[in-house]
């Protein structure tokens, strides 16, 4: 009986094994079939053969993006421990460091785009502690495996067909461009449709690099803070304290009120003095909900949505700009 009981064994694990293999075969071969499919698709949608031919051709599916991709947790993390984690010492004393760093050239950035220099090395600080953690994953690799795989598959796909007109405008080869898994690039994280609308080529020497060149990450950051309507006469917003008239059922950027308004109903400085005498209107939000901190921010905090559709990132940006002012 044990004899019969270890022939099943090694049948099943056979036959198993069998399968597996059939199914990479099959997968395999679907994947062959999709490429060719994608080829066509690139050199139609503008994409030299050459390039759509030689850069897809050689990427490979990358496992790694798509385990990272499917294991995506939703945030359980409070604002507190957001920011805990997010404006260290060391990030606001490496910040001003590089705003007396690059003083010159962030002030020529500054009065070329209309956005003060802080704000841009704190987005910088923010998407990649300053260009140490940019990642090194292949932009071409990662995104085609999301197109392939992933839960995102066309909005993956064109990225894709970005990042081969990078290859194909902007003589970047290949393997320079480098990222996160999911595709964005460089000191200043763009995905690669948001390169081609924003990059900027600061010092003149004929290519958009945000990987390596400095001046041109931070006139990209600045550049791109500008199309989405940064204004640098106000500030993102502040912190405040509420008095017990305040209607915290407006809060959110779905409603705005005055400076005057929102003074009236007992809204202050965070040190208890009188909001500012300016015709602004601000959005009341609170991040960590009604027993947390209160902000009251502006239109330059929709810009700072627009770059990434977090409160907790816009809020974080505006208060380590002021940190490092």
């Amino acid at each position: 009986m044990a004899k019969v009981k270890r022939i099943f064994l090694v049948a099943f694990f056979v036959i198993s094994g069998a399968a597996a293999a059939h199914a990479a075969i099959v997968r395999t071969s679907g994947f062959a079939q999709w490429l060719q499919q994608l080829e066509q698709e690139a050199i139609a949608n503008g994409i030299s053969p050459a390039t759509a031919q030689t850069v897809l051709d050689h990427a490979m599916l990358d496992d790694r993006v798509i385990v990272l991709d499917q294991k995506q947790p939703e945030s359980t993390a409070t604002f507190e421990s957001y920011l805990h984690h997010t404006i260290t010492p060391d990030r606001v004393r490496e910040g001003r460091r590089l705003l007396d760093k690059y003083g010159d050239v962030l002030d020529a950035i500054s009065q070329r785009y209309g956005v003060a220099p802080e704000v841009i090395v704190a987005l910088w600080g923010m998407e990649s502690s300053f260009g140490h953690n940019s990642g090194d994953f292949s932009v071409v690799d990662s995104l085609m495996t999301l197109a392939y795989e992933g839960r995102r598959a066309d909005f993956f796909r064109k990225e894709l067909f970005n990042a081969l007109r990078i290859i194909d405008a902007e003589h970047v080869p290949a393997e320079e461009l480098r990222g996160s898994w999911a595709g964005a690039m460089g000191q200043c994280q763009f995905m690669p449709s948001t390169y081609l609308r924003y990059a900027v080529d600061y010092d003149n020497n004929g290519q958009r690099d945000i990987w390596d060149n400095t001046p041109d990450v931070l006139a990209s950051i600045a550049n791109y803070l500008a199309a989405e309507g940064w204004r640098n006469d106000l500030t993102w917003g502040r912190e405040v304290t509420l008095g017990k008239d305040v209607p915290t059922q407006e809060a959110g950027l779905d409603h705005q009120h005055s400076l005057a308004e929102w003074q009236q109903s007992g809204v202050r400085s965070l040190d208890g003095s009188a909001l500012p005498d300016k015709p602004l209107q601000a959005s009341l939000i609170q991040p960590d909900g009604p027993d947390g901190r209160s902000f009251l921010v502006y239109d330059n905090f929709r810009a700072l949505m627009r770059w990434n559709r977090s409160t907790y990132f816009a809020t974080t940006v505006g208060l380590l700009a002021d940190r490092i002012k």
